[in-house]
């Protein structure tokens, strides 16, 4: 049995997706029975219920378990939850861990307290005992999903890029590579695992290709760190999980997620290539709510660029404390 923790976000959800086409048992531990935690479970996926910090939930959840994708949301006590799970594992007789850390922990100069917990996450795994493969990807294509909207109907493409390049990686490639790790993680053991896309990109040759899959000339629109810090409130994400991407967006427009370049990961993993930038954007505009430009569209993105604006966040004295 496979338990996958954090089973609705992005790549716990793909890699259950990719463990049940292929018939393997798969646990998912989830807080509550929503949309996509109910998808898994008619796809064959047991459920499992609690949080991260429960460790009798966790005992629980691990009875029968032998290997497990870990993965902490960006919410504070993650060192904490740690613990816990290293302690149930260990009980458990877990015999495989595939921890979810990042790119960025690679180096030492770090702002984010997420970051910096990941580094300390990691050192904690390899004195733990337990058989642990470090799965440290870079920035997710799925993070430019909420630009599709004023791409399709602004023809404008908001970037807090600078002039930092990413060699994108997609969701369903990183599902493909995890579930490749769990199926066969002793090789791997010990190991740091970068998986990125093909090629790296700057924010001018994102636009053009969404100019290509449009059909209209897409322009970008370079955006403050403020602005910034507002569209990632407005869009719902809590100011702690904001914190952590803007100064993940800080690092972008140094070059940072570019360093090293692509790797092949994906390749010899998963035994197929990795997809390019223009085949992970064609979907989001494919699957996008508002992939037709037309005028009720237009109004909804202007509605949307007027809230954004109004958006209160928080002061410095604020962000400093979040990142405590």
């Amino acid at each position: 049995m496979i338990l996958i923790t954090t089973a609705t976000g992005t790549t716990g959800y793909a890699t259950t997706c990719e463990l049940l086409k292929e018939g393997y048992p798969v646990r998912i531990y989830v807080r509550s029975a929503n949309q996509k935690a109910r998808a898994l479970a008619q796809l064959g996926a047991e459920i499992a219920f609690g949080e991260l910090g429960n460790y009798e939930a966790l005992l629980e959840a691990l009875t029968g378990v032998t290997k497990v994708y870990y993965n902490s949301p960006y919410l504070p006590g993650m060192i904490e939850n740690v613990a816990l799970f290293i302690k149930a594992a260990l009980a458990s007789g877990v015999e495989s861990v595939v921890f979810m850390g990042q790119w960025l922990a690679e180096f030492d100069d770090q702002k984010s307290l997420h970051t910096n917990h990941v580094k300390i996450a990691c050192q904690m795994f390899s004195e733990s005992g337990l058989n642990v493969v470090y799965y440290n990807p870079g920035f997710f294509a799925e993070n430019v999903i909420p630009l599709t909207e004023s791409i399709v109907q602004l023809g404008m493409m908001p970037s807090p890029f600078g002039e930092g390049k990413c060699p994108w990686i997609s969701g369903a490639d990183q599902g493909r590579v995890i579930a490749a790790l769990l199926k066969n993680p002793v090789p791997f053991y010990g190991q740091k695992i970068h998986p990125t896309g093909p090629r790296s990109i700057d924010a001018t040759e994102m636009a053009a290709i969404y100019s290509k899959i449009t059909g209209r000339k897409v322009k970008v629109m370079p955006i403050t760190e403020k602005m910034f810090m507002k569209a990632l409130i407005s869009a719902g994400f809590d100011p702690f999980t904001a914190v952590q991407i803007s100064f993940y967006m800080e690092e972008f427009r140094k070059g940072r997620f570019a360093e090293g370049g692509p790797t092949d990961v994906v390749k010899r993993l998963t035994g197929r290539e990795p997809e390019d930038f223009e085949t992970i954007a064609h979907q989001f505009v494919k699957y996008s709510p508002n992939n037709k430009r037309n005028f009720s569209g237009i109004w909804h993105t202007i509605k949307n660029t007027i809230k954004l604006m109004l958006t209160r966040i928080p002061n410095k004295l604020e962000l400093a404390v979040l990142n405590q």
